[in-house]
């Protein structure tokens, strides 16, 4: 399943809270979702519980309970839920979770996260002493602790350990079963003030003024395309369109993506990205400025929204197309055909046939899950991004369109 803030170098990437505007509510709403009700409109009794169990000892070259992933603690619950889902009889499970700083490079938080569906293992090297507790209390003072909620359980995550302890919770599933159709382990639906794009009070521009449709043009070599649509005040989603053309060099490159504010600037990148190729700042003007490209906001450009792309109208028939950069090897592109179907909101099944030279290779079937960024639904499945239901990249240089 798919599906670090009150100093940034203190908290995890994964929950750091951006862009919150004074004056909105901070309270998120509270959801009910893909929860089996045993009877229709009840919702008492049908949610799970996440309870804390506090902090306990952890060793890195003696483990207290196995390590199964590291990363986005929403990932990690869902992959936990699922697994303890597929877990005959059991009702809850033990989530623990450490981490800690890597100062190779810019300070960064790493997260590791352990589970089992059962079990006292995480106490195995103890409760930390008095001493070590009133140290990550001191810590913690002063500090609004950093709250990450899920969708169909009551609880929060607001503990995430060090590199020395574990924070432990006890992950309770809803008594009235997870409805499979749902996509139980998913983030909550975010707060107003994680939606909101319009007019800032810190003098930069909001996400809703950059939104849009802008072009760049080296006549007659490139002409490039670029539309911008807004996931709260500090998150955009890009989706781009480039022709190279230098006979005998002709390249078409289709690519989206989501990007993030550089705090306190008018500078977006990709998540953890350095390359100053991929990093584009925009500015009152309308222009949007990337390495030695500056794209202009067309004349006639609207302000966008972000318009989420459903999996059952993903499904059908696909066709797909990748073309080398040398035009006089486009008799040798990849040709692909696909037939997408909707498993959930936000996982699909592909099976996959290329042909190259008329020669098809053996049908390939996976499942492409919906990438969220800091709780929001994207358009982004696993290395595919969507600009619409019938327009699709899944390389930089393979394009496709839904036939059927």
């Amino acid at each position: 399943m798919a599906a670090v803030a009150a100093e940034a170098a203190e908290e995890p990437l994964w929950g750091q809270v951006v862009g919150v505007q004074p004056g909105l509510t901070t309270t998120a709403p509270e959801v009910v979702q893909g929860v089996i009700t045993e009877q229709p409109g009840a919702n008492a009794g049908t949610r799970g519980s996440i309870e804390s169990l506090g902090r306990w000892n952890e060793k890195r070259d003696d483990r207290a309970m196995p390590h199964k992933m590291g990363g986005d603690v929403r990932v990690a619950f869902g992959k936990f839920v699922d697994e303890l889902v597929q877990t005959k009889g059991a009702s809850s499970g033990i989530l623990a979770i450490s981490n800690w700083k890597e100062m190779l490079g810019p300070p960064r938080i790493f997260s590791e996260f352990s589970w089992s569906a059962s079990g006292t293992s995480y106490q195995r090297h103890g409760a930390p002493d008095e001493a070590a507790r009133l140290r990550a209390e001191a810590k913690k003072k002063g500090k609004e602790p950093l709250k990450i909620r899920f969708a169909d359980f009551e609880g929060v995550v607001d503990d995430f350990g060090d590199e020395d302890q574990m924070a432990v919770y006890r992950v309770t599933l809803p008594s009235g079963g997870l409805d499979a159709d749902k996509w139980s382990g998913r983030p909550p639906p975010p707060a107003p003030e994680d939606l909101y794009t319009g007019p800032r009070r810190d003098g930069l521009l909001s996400t809703g003024e950059i939104s849009g449709d802008y072009s760049l043009c080296y006549f007659p070599i490139i002409g490039h395309s670029m539309t911008v649509v807004p996931h709260g005040p500090d998150m955009i989603e890009t989706w781009r369109l480039c022709w190279f053309v230098l006979p005998p060099l002709i390249w078409p490159i289709a690519q989206g993506g989501v990007r993030t504010r550089d705090p306190g600037t008018n500078t977006f990148r990709y998540p953890q990205s350095q390359d100053p190729n991929k990093i584009v700042t925009f500015s009152a003007d309308g222009t949007a400025e990337q390495g030695c490209d500056i794209f202009k906001k067309r004349p006639d450009s609207q302000k966008r929204a972000f318009q989420k792309v459903e999996t059952r109208d993903l499904a059908g028939n696909w066709r797909g197309c990748c073309c080398p950069l040398f035009m006089l090897l486009w008799p040798f592109s990849g040709i692909s055909c696909t037939t997408k179907k909707a498993l959930n909101e936000d996982q699909y099944s592909e099976s996959v046939r290329c042909c190259v030279l008329g020669v098809p290779c053996p049908v390939e079937t996976t499942t492409r899950t919906r990438k969220y960024v800091n709780g929001h639904p994207t358009n982004g499945f696993d290395g595919t991004w969507y600009r619409d239901p019938g327009c699709a990249a899944q390389l930089p240089h393979t394009y496709a369109k839904k036939v059927g």
